[in-house]
């Protein structure tokens, strides 16, 4: 099973030495910004001021708005006009398992949690519109991060055979899979630690764990 081996306490959690945010380079599969805070903020781009988590190339207010995990279910907090599911919100709703979300006029996302198994989210980009550094999706990872060919996966990943694990344990970020794992081609036995500018690989897939 998957998940036995990342099991713990929720007070044993602890994402301090781990980047908020990580850029997954997946070979023959594209490019995916793992966010790892509980709130993460969509905006506009701005050039005096910081930027939100995700800043799309869109004309949005600097955070228009947030993306809040609370326990087991999500919400979104709308600071400029914002709809899901074509419903205006003027200050939080809840997001379904399968939401879509426009912000301002034409700047269309879609959240979805792909597996029962895991708190992590997905959101798609269904306009146009993106960040200025290529990305293909935005992972809303809570403890874990599912990645295979099957639509359960938080990143499908059509061409492989097997499914991989990144998950969150103690301080650090684990991978697991059922096959042969190599990290900056050093073979790694079990679930092992990746870090930043590493490359991990197996027999038919490769990715590289990037900070942003």
């Amino acid at each position: 099973m998957w998940f036995a081996t990342m099991t713990q306490p929720d007070d044993a959690i602890s994402v301090t030495n781990i980047p908020k945010r990580l850029m997954l380079w997946i070979d023959g599969v594209g490019a995916y910004l793992l966010c790892l805070k509980k709130e993460v903020s969509i905006g506009g781009p701005m050039q005096n001021s910081l930027p939100s988590e995700i800043s799309l190339m869109a004309n949005l207010s600097r955070c228009h708005a947030t993306i809040i995990r609370d326990g087991e279910s999500y919400f979104l907090e709308a600071h400029s006009p914002v709809h899901v599911d074509g419903h205006r919100v003027d200050w939080r709703t809840h997001l379904k398992k399968k939401s879509s979300i426009q912000l301002g006029e034409n700047v269309q996302l879609q959240f979805r949690l792909p597996s029962v198994l895991s708190q992590s989210a997905l959101l798609q980009f269904v306009s146009h519109h993106r960040p200025s550094f290529s990305v293909d999706g935005v992972v809303l990872m809570d403890e874990n991060c599912l990645l295979g060919p099957g639509k359960e996966n938080h990143i499908q990943c059509a061409q492989w055979e097997e499914s991989l694990l990144l998950y969150i344990k103690g301080d650090n970020l684990y991978c697991k899979s059922h096959g042969d794992m190599f990290i900056d081609g050093e073979p790694a036995t079990g679930a092992s630690i990746i870090k930043p500018g590493q490359t991990v690989s197996g027999e038919e897939w490769r990715f590289r764990l990037e900070t942003v």
